[in-house]
């Protein structure tokens, strides 16, 4: 008998992006509200916060209170730390509302400190990944990106990330987890939104670990589907295809999207693909895809979009992390994403918000 597994419903994009305009309506209003100088190194300041919550995650503090609230002096103890250095670090992520101070230095987890549990809806793992080692090392070297134009990983690391990532197993292991992380977020939005049960065979390209296609295969029991990436990545599928009892029905092809595209589905994913190439590497890509992609096939773009306004955007905080790792990699406008569509020769049919700060573009031939 299958397991039952309980995929998440999101609430509607439009009321979520009602809640946003008015959450950060609050925020620029108590910027104003501030004054400017005070309100400036409150934001620059923010990397105490950030840096902090990284040393949380590797301690692995939100697991010891996971079952009960403990002293800072049993928390020292648990993680080998200075007592009083540990003590004043929780201190300020509990005025941050990051875990809950107590009476007589005792803590415990709240909300926002739960996202460090290693469990299912857990943002452990691309907590790490953003704010401890190489990610934090690229970001020192944001002016020399805006002074050079040039990305930063090639100063730190001496090659392209994914080339680096490929040559160790340990850093590999924690991104593949943190994409899977955060897959599993944008899984829930787009499982809300969008109706895969006309599909026969998806073929998610740069799928990961596979986070996205067995959900979909767990929830539309008729579909079949492939994960199509490097021979490093596609290791962790297995585990993930098992835990939703999809096994039979989800496979893996290695293989190397710039080379070649596998044949046979009628629909394809590019999650999180595309901000990671220029232009140039977009449509050439799109061009192959399309090569394959039957008459009434269906091209599925998830990510981030920039809005020509001036509000708080998820797409340009994030447009500044391709700006630091990949050459030629960033977040889109939907102009940008209609250019190089078109240039592909195919058609952007309609894009679709999510709960997610993510939207689907749909492309058709």
């Amino acid at each position: 008998m299958q397991e039952k597994i309980q995929i998440q419903k999101y609430p509607p994009a439009k009321i979520l992006k009602i809640f946003e305009h008015f959450r950060y309506f609050l925020v620029r209003l108590s910027k104003k509200l501030t004054p400017a100088n005070v309100a400036i190194i409150e934001m620059v300041q923010g990397f105490y916060v950030t840096r902090a919550i990284g040393v949380a995650a590797d301690l692995n503090l939100a697991e010891h209170l996971k079952k009960s609230e403990k002293s800072i002096s049993e928390l020292a103890i648990l993680t080998d730390s200075h007592e009083d250095a540990l003590y004043r670090m929780m201190r300020m992520l509990a005025s941050q509302g990051v875990f809950i101070e107590k009476k007589n230095k005792v803590f415990a987890n709240n909300r926002l400190s739960k996202t460090l549990l290693d469990q299912q809806d857990s943002m452990k793992h691309m907590v790490i990944h953003q704010v401890n080692g190489i990610n934090w090392k690229m970001f020192e070297e944001l002016d020399y990106v805006v002074k050079t134009g040039k990305n930063a990983a090639q100063k730190v690391l001496g090659m392209d990330v994914f080339e680096y990532l490929e040559k160790n197993p340990d850093k590999n292991e924690l991104y593949n987890k943190a994409m899977t992380n955060s897959s599993l977020m944008l899984s829930y939005a787009i499982l809300s939104k969008y109706n895969f049960s006309k599909a026969k065979t998806i073929i998610d390209i740069g799928g990961g670990q596979g986070i996205l296609l067995a959900m979909i295969l767990h929830k539309h029991q008729l579909i079949k589907g492939k994960i199509f990436d490097l021979p490093h990545v596609v290791e962790g599928v297995k585990k993930i295809a098992d835990q939703f009892n999809v096994s039979g029905r989800l496979e893996t092809i290695s293989g190397n999207f710039f080379e070649s595209i596998p044949k046979g589905g009628d629909m394809y994913f590019l999650k999180s693909i595309i901000h990671n190439l220029s232009d140039n590497q977009c449509i050439h890509l799109l061009k192959d895809i399309k090569k394959v992609l039957p008459e009434n096939g269906k091209i599925l773009i998830f990510e981030p979009i920039i809005e020509n306004d001036n509000r708080y955007s998820f797409a340009k905080l994030y447009d500044i992390q391709m700006l630091v790792g990949r050459s030629g990699g960033k977040e889109r406008t939907k102009e940008e994403f209609s250019e190089i569509i078109n240039q592909s020769g195919l058609k952007l049919n309609r894009i679709i918000q999510t709960a997610a700060p993510f939207s689907i573009i749909e492309i058709k031939k």
